[in-house]
């Protein structure tokens, strides 16, 4: 049986180039950043539950 994945067991490197580059936007464009990845994110789980349903 296969295990489930825990998210929590997730690890990221961020180079400090992307830290500033992150770090230089405007609070707005920061945002912007933040919910266009959250709608990329229920997107990817909507495909996926559609795609292990068949």
């Amino acid at each position: 049986m296969k295990q489930p994945f825990n998210p929590g067991d997730r690890t990221y490197h961020v180079s400090d180039e992307r830290l500033r580059a992150f770090k230089a936007l405007t609070p707005e464009q920061r945002l912007r950043w933040v919910e266009e990845l959250a709608n990329f994110l229920r997107l990817a789980k909507v495909s996926k539950k559609k795609s292990s349903s068949h």
